[in-house]
């Protein structure tokens, strides 16, 4: 937030943006969460709001929490179900879409519902540029191929792109919106440290501004295509228990190492992943294809796919399509790229001992990635001076004693441990966390606290001073109840 800044900034982002984004939430499948995903975007962004200034920065960063937090609800495999609208064109158009494999047609609504293309666009969905642009170019075409009747000659990418657009518009605006009062007492009611205060008169605006909004939508939503008759409830009578039959078993708690945004260090996610026989190639995969949790998380790897595994005692072969390398530019992306692959086998296999060697197709991977001996683990240079490792973010907790737990690296000093209720902004702890006096077999020392938390949404931050008196933080945000 910048000092001469109205202190209504975020209000004033969500009048501007809230009904898109709710739109878009809905339209990416994630209709039930769509409230909560929309204030945790805001909340999130709140949070950010002495980094992130520019106001262009903070709608991509709304829309890019929005996409993710969707994407996280919906099972992996589940085709998206877009809401139907009368013009026969227009309905044509958004079935093919629908039934396009998920992660095109989600490129394809983000793009042209938001109208965003290019690095804008790789920034939402976190990708490369080339990757990005690439994979926009495939949906289109396979979206293209799939509308081909035989008769009419297919349109154009431009024209393509705009019915897209027409018809992906037509379909948001079935959507009604959703209720906005809470949302204007969680915007209120943020605490103290760094929270968001508002006078009188912006709740009133805010208030306003939503029962507007919401006859503002009332108005133009189709009552013949109310939200009830919405394709969720609209039977498919093949689709729904084939998909439910073939839904492979999972495994929990699968580590996947994650680049973090702001430091460039190593963090671990624990995932769930579908069973597939190999574990290893399941990790590996998820790192090229499953995006992290945390929105302060990024992957250096994001295209490709898993060719072989080969698994030994003491030593994996990892062999991966070429077009997996091509995106990684640089010599720090190239050593975080390595690092996040040799950290999750490695920690998968619990053997921090694990030699890596790579493999381009069954040949001599690109240079950075080239090694006779294979790449081993760098103990804890790679990594966060302090980390959250319990609960993971986004978790659902019960009510009552929560143990929060992390680790800090040797030689600083015991964290200081923050938990705010985010709907509240009311400071539930801040203390300095049980911290063991000896590093742990990892070479870590482990820290804890245990709030106890009634129902709600909360932020749990870990902070410690580093290195020449900077203050380093790891933040988490779950759920109790």
């Amino acid at each position: 937030m910048r000092a001469d800044e109205s202190p209504d900034w975020l209000v004033r982002l969500y009048e501007e943006q809230g009904a898109t984004l709710h739109r878009l939430a809905v339209l990416l499948g994630a209709e039930e969460g769509s409230g909560r995903i929309v204030r945790g975007a805001l909340l999130a962004l709140h949070r950010r709001g002495h980094r992130l200034i520019d106001p262009a920065e903070r709608v991509e960063f709304l829309q890019e929490t929005v996409v993710h937090a969707a994407r996280s609800v919906r099972p992996p495999q589940q085709p998206l179900d877009l809401p139907s609208v009368e013009d026969p064109r227009q309905g044509d158009l958004l079935r093919a879409l629908s039934a396009l494999p998920p992660r095109m047609a989600e490129l394809i609504v983000v793009s042209h519902y938001l109208a965003v293309f290019g690095p804008e666009l790789a920034g939402i969905m976190r990708m490369s540029l080339r990757a990005c642009n690439q994979k926009l170019e495939i949906a289109r075409e396979t979206l293209r191929a799939n509308l081909d009747d035989g008769e009419t000659p297919p349109a154009g990418l431009e024209a393509l792109s705009q019915e897209i657009t027409a018809a992906l518009r037509a379909s948001a605006r079935t959507v009604q919106a959703p209720g906005t009062d809470t949302l204007a007492a969680e915007l209120e009611q943020l605490g103290e440290g760094g929270q968001l205060r508002f006078g009188p008169r912006s709740v009133v605006a805010l208030t306003i501004a939503a029962l507007i909004l919401g006859l503002v939508l009332a108005a133009v939503t189709n009552p013949a295509v109310a939200p009830a008759e919405m394709p969720h409830a609209s039977p498919d009578a093949g689709t729904e228990p084939t998909a439910s039959r073939s839904m492979p078993a999972m495994v929990r708690g699968i580590p996947i190492y994650y680049i973090g945004r702001q430091d460039g260090a190593m963090y671990r996610e624990l995932r769930d992943l579908s069973s597939s026989g190999d574990l290893v190639r399941s990790a590996v995969e998820a790192l090229l294809t499953v995006p992290p949790a945390d929105p302060d998380y990024e992957s250096q790897w994001d295209s490709g796919q898993v060719l072989d595994i080969e698994q030994n005692a003491d030593s994996i072969v990892v062999d991966l399509s070429a077009d997996a390398y091509a995106d990684i530019d640089g010599a720090q992306e190239e050593e975080q790229a390595r690092n996040q692959i040799v950290y999750t086998v490695s920690d998968l296999v619990a053997n921090p001992d694990l030699s890596v060697r790579f493999r381009s197709e069954g040949r001599t991977p690109p240079g950075a990635f080239a090694s006779d001996t294979g790449f081993k683990r760098e103990g804890l240079d790679p990594m966060p001076l302090v980390w959250i490792t319990t609960p993971r973010n986004l978790a659902r907790l019960s009510p009552g004693e929560t143990s929060i737990v992390g680790t800090i690296k040797p030689g600083y000093g015991d964290p200081v441990v923050r938990v705010v209720n985010s709907e509240t902004g009311k400071v539930m702890l801040e203390e300095a966390a049980q911290t063991a006096t000896v590093a742990n077999q990892d070479g870590w020392r482990v820290w804890s606290v245990k709030p106890s938390l009634p129902a709600g949404r909360y932020e749990v931050s870990a902070r410690v001073e580093g290195t020449a008196g900077r203050t380093i933080a790891e933040t988490k945000t779950f759920e109790v109840g």
